[in-house]
């Protein structure tokens, strides 16, 4: 859901530029607050963010990871799912 103003009286126009222009980035923050990104010029996929998951642990192969993301369905998706398992 989306709020939006205009004044009284007066209907709101809502104007959407439509393109294929497109930005994906997919981030990680490190306990002593180093910031992990990588972005694509297209939608991430499921090999996407394996291969981020795979470059964080390869990078920190001897420690624990704690992984917060919201519910998207590509964070469910079977291909993460067994990384995640592997």
């Amino acid at each position: 859901m989306a709020h939006s103003w205009a004044p009284r009286g007066q209907t709101l126009w809502l104007v959407e530029q439509t393109s294929r222009a497109h930005l994906s980035l997919i981030a990680a923050i490190d306990p002593n607050g180093r910031l992990y990104m990588a972005g694509q010029d297209q939608p991430l996929d499921s090999e996407a963010i394996s291969w981020f998951l795979g470059m964080l642990c390869w990078h920190y192969r001897r420690q624990n990871l704690l992984i917060i993301w919201d519910g998207a369905a590509i964070h469910r998706s079977q291909t993460v799912r067994d990384w995640l398992h592997h």
